[in-house]
Formats: structure tokens, C-alpha cells, sequence
């Protein structure tokens, strides 16, 4: 059931990717859309959807809708899932260090960063993908990691909020959340989060 309605709220319009957590019955409906349309709008789509697919009633508080703009989306979406592949992400010396490998272009690139003062290991590993995308990849903007945190549920999600900054004037202009299931490997899973967070046509 889970998987044809979330098939069916992705076809919506304005809803660029969604993410249901929940087995047998739905719990939330985390939502990534683009600005061409009211939020209040689309959660009334997926509750119309929710109803007639499966006379499933959702509350509307436990749909949450992070919005991206749409000239941003266009700008990653020129780069193609092709474009850029992650190949391998992974910790050592006891965490302090995070180790990136991505093709971009066609070109292996591996970045190693080292934690920040105060960092915690899931901010370095969501930092250092995001260090990637800026340094290799041309774009209008600068990307910043805002928060990293997972929501216990039936199933473990890893949540990535990543901010889009004005290259030139340093000043906010998309706030970009990405989602994916914990799968035993928690750096994979913020690497994946960070790179749906920026576009879902990137994660791999």
C-alpha cells in the first residue's frame, strides 16, 4: 500500500520527492516540493490521496513539506544522475576523519576532511559531502549542512537539512532537506540524505 501511494503523491504537482515512514500503516509523510505551489494545497492533495487510494485518513500534522526553488532544482538537474556517483564514504582514526571517493564527470575525485572543534560525527560526514558538491561541482551558490538527525520509528530515517547561500551576497536562499531509511551504515545513509537534500536525481 505504502509504496502505491507514495508513487501516486510524487506525481503530484509541485511534489519533487517524498518519503513515508511507517510498515503496515503510514506514520508521516516528509515532503520535498518546489515553490510553483501553496503547501496547503499539496497536503490537501495527499490527504485526498490518501483517502481515495486506500480510505486511509492522515492527519494533516504529520505531513511536513520542506520547499526548494525551482531555478536551483534546474541548475543540479543539468549535472544528471550520470554526472556525479558516490562511490564510497567512511570514517577513521577514531571518527576524527571522514573519507569521500565520488565520480563527477567522469573523474574519480576523493576528498579526505578532518572534524571541526565541536563537530560530532554526523556533521563531518554530512559536511564533508556537501564540501564535495561545492568544490567540484559549478553552480550558483554555496552549500552549508544546517542539521543531521534521525527519526526512531518502526524504521530508522536519517533527515539532512542543508541551506543554499547567494555566492555573492552570502545570503540564504533555499532551505534543502533530504531523507533516506537507515541501513546499518549510517555514513552511507547522511551521505544519500545529503545528496537527495540537494536533488534526489543525485543519490545514488
Amino acid at each position: 500500500m505504502n509504496t502505491e501511494i507514495k508513487k501516486l503523491i510524487q506525481e503530484l504537482d509541485g511534489v519533487v520527492s517524498c518519503s513515508l515512514t511507517g510498515a503496515d500503516e503510514i506514520d508521516e509523510i516528509h515532503i520535498i516540493a518546489d515553490k510553483k505551489r501553496d503547501p496547503k494545497r499539496i497536503v490537501r492533495d495527499v490527504e485526498t490521496v490518501c483517502m481515495v487510494h486506500n480510505d486511509f485518513k492522515i492527519d494533516h500534522k504529520k505531513i511536513s513539506i520542506a520547499r526548494i526553488d525551482s531555478n536551483f532544482k534546474k541548475a543540479v538537474n543539468d549535472f544528471s544522475s550520470n554526472r556525479i556517483e558516490l562511490v564510497s564514504i567512511y570514517t577513521e582514526n577514531n571518527s576524527c576523519r571522514c573519507n569521500v571517493k565520488m565520480l563527477i564527470n567522469e573523474q574519480e575525485i576523493f576528498e579526505s576532511f578532518e572534524a571541526q572543534m565541536g563537530e560530532n560525527l554526523e556533521k563531518l560526514i554530512a559536511r564533508s559531502v556537501v564540501e564535495v558538491i561545492n568544490r567540484y561541482l559549478d553552480f550558483n551558490g554555496h552549500l552549508v549542512v544546517e542539521d543531521v538527525f534521525t527519526i526512531k520509528g518502526k524504521e530508522e530515517l536519517v533527515i539532512a537539512q542543508v541551506y543554499n547561500f547567494d555566492s555573492q551576497s552570502n545570503r540564504l536562499k533555499e532551505k534543502l532537506v533530504g531523507a533516506v531509511y537507515l541501513d546499518n551504515n549510517i555514513a552511507l545513509a547522511i551521505a544519500k540524505a545529503c545528496l537527495k537534500a540537494v536533488n534526489r536525481q543525485l543519490s545514488s
